[in-house]
């Protein structure tokens, strides 16, 4: 990332009630395809029950971005 500013914020909100959050804010730490296809497989098990729905023939890159974490906040 030359010359760029890697900045990200993160919030993820309680869908049964919105006013609950948590928020994350930091640098991009590292960006790495390696392992991104397994990370989508698991996380497509823990919430859908079944096998992430994409297409590798569709051209997909699937990317992990490790954050550093500089402020975490929220309301709970």
């Amino acid at each position: 990332m030359s010359g760029a500013r890697p900045r990200v914020a993160v919030a993820v909100s309680d869908p049964d009630n919105p006013s609950r959050y948590f928020q994350v804010r930091g640098r991009v730490a590292e960006t790495t395809t390696e392992g991104a296809v397994e990370h989508i497989e698991q996380l497509a098990q823990k919430y859908l029950g079944k096998p992430y729905p994409w297409y590798e023939g569709r051209g997909e890159e699937r990317v992990l971005f490790v954050i550093e974490a500089e402020s975490i906040s929220g309301i709970g």
